[in-house]
């Protein structure tokens, strides 16, 4: 098991009573959690529990219906506006979280047309607008990170779902994040290629990188993660260590979960 001591270091998310409603739906209903500089968080629960909806809005590619999200100190909070909808408080500070927050989607996201150089740079050039060369030099260096820099000069189609998956890892380490947004990264992939974007995960929390995770690699989970929260329908019913979590399950729900994705030996 990986184990650091983070107990003491520094907040770098800080998620307070998120919502999210769509429509009659209840998708997140009060969601608290916090997550510490080189800390690996890892969100569970059943499929429909809003983990993917929790993390999407700590970055705001969906915008929460009422809650506050406190990057680096830094407060964004949603209201509600005289028509009912959803407003955001501090809105130009989402900018600056997106900026220094990536994310890695279940799909790749990766443009077609592009190299996988081209992938890489794209966003150093066009967002933090560096020059062409120092662009391709971070870019280099972060697909040596995942083992692709050798694949540079292929096109996404030239490659398989677990390389895809690495050069989208190396997309958004070379913006260098103070947080990593991992959702279900595994969960496109066939079998076989699973454990070699679980060993770029590895690597970089052992890196000392600070990750939200969401997945259903369960076993994986428990061993990289300092915590792991477990939603049911839509509330955190549980954070703990995994530890405590596997060992004390907060509720019949955690209980039923953790057998129906463990066997009885592990």
């Amino acid at each position: 098991m990986l184990h650091r001591k983070i107990s003491c270091a520094a907040e770098v998310l800080k998620v307070k009573d998120l919502a999210k409603v769509f429509g009659a739906t209840k998708v997140l209903d009060g969601v608290s959690f916090t997550v510490r500089q080189g800390e690996v968080v890892s969100l569970i629960g059943s499929s429909g529990c809003g983990k993917s909806t929790a993390l999407r809005c700590t970055n705001f590619l969906e915008t929460p219906t009422s809650g506050q999200i406190e990057f680096l100190g830094e407060a964004i909070s949603v209201t509600t506006d005289a028509r009912g909808e959803p407003k955001i408080v501090n809105a130009a500070a989402v900018r600056g979280l997106r900026r220094h927050v990536g994310m890695v989607f279940q799909n790749f996201n990766l443009w077609p047309h592009r190299t996988v150089l081209g992938n890489v740079t794209e966003a150093l050039v066009c967002v933090l607008r560096l020059s062409r060369k120092e662009a391709e030099e971070i870019a280099l260096w972060a697909l040596s990170k995942v083992g692709m820099e050798t694949f540079r000069d292929r096109y996404p189609q030239q490659l398989s779902g677990g390389q895809q998956q690495r050069v989208a890892f190396a997309r958004v380490l070379a913006m260098r994040p103070k947080l990593m947004l991992c959702d279900e990264p595994t969960s496109a992939l066939d079998p076989e290629l699973v454990g070699e974007v679980l060993k770029i995960i590895r690597k970089l929390a052992e890196e000392g990188a600070t990750i939200l995770l969401v997945t259903h690699e369960m076993r994986f989970a428990r061993e990289l993660s300092n915590r792991m929260l477990f939603l049911q329908r839509g509330r955190l019913e549980q954070d703990d260590t995994p530890e405590e979590l596997f060992r004390n399950p907060a509720s019949e729900a955690v209980k039923r979960f953790l057998s129906s994705v463990m066997p009885a030996n592990a």
